[in-house]
């Protein structure tokens, strides 16, 4: 019998399954046209299948349009943050994990945007891959599904720059966020509320 979770989900250890499966529901206390509904139907795309293209619980390919992205974003201290660290713990291993480079890509940036929103650092792929990578207790892994996703690797990352740094603000430079004690809404969001 098919399954409604995509094959690649089941690549991944028990706890990173069940971590996703806890962000397929939406934010109970917004409206079905909220931003945080296009978030959630984006994450649902990368997870499911979509057992019925009638209706609007999956929507698109998994991610969502930039001006939903940006008003969550603006929004998300309106959020309960039960929901919002749900969305950031899914949106971080959907980053780290997803087959699909450009999907990844997205999806860790996203993710970053999250925690900087939060004040807070990312955690990278070998700290979540400690946090919840295999348990003592899990099954051992189904070898057919590890062959099909071997030559699946996230991009490596980038070597920090070796050139002095500017005592001047840059463009590069981190910032505190676009928050009301930092700016308004005129400005790109930057991180932070």
């Amino acid at each position: 019998m098919p399954s409604v979770l995509k094959e690649w989900v089941f690549t991944l250890p028990l706890r990173m399954q069940s971590v996703l499966m806890c962000a397929l529901r939406g934010c109970d206390t917004a409206r079905k046209d909220d931003a945080s509904k296009f978030i959630t139907r984006g994450l649902r795309a990368m997870l499911l299948n979509n057992a019925d293209p009638t209706n609007t619980f999956i929507v698109g390919e998994g991610i969502p349009d930039a001006v939903y992205v940006k008003t969550f974003l603006w929004d998300l201290d309106s959020y309960p943050l039960h929901f919002v660290m749900h969305t950031t713990h899914a949106a971080e291993i959907v980053g780290y994990k997803h087959p699909d480079p450009k999907l990844r890509i997205w999806w860790t940036g996203f993710y970053k945007d999250l925690v900087k929103a939060l004040h807070m650092n990312p955690e990278t792929e070998g700290q979540l891959d400690v946090r919840l990578g295999t348990a003592p207790s899990e099954p051992e892994r189904v070898p057919e599904l590890e062959e099909d996703w071997a030559d699946v690797r996230p991009e490596e990352p980038k070597k920090p720059s070796t050139k002095p740094k500017s005592k001047t603000l840059t463009k590069d430079k981190w910032d505190a966020g676009t928050g009301t004690s930092h700016g308004g809404r005129d400005r790109d969001w930057s991180g932070g509320s």
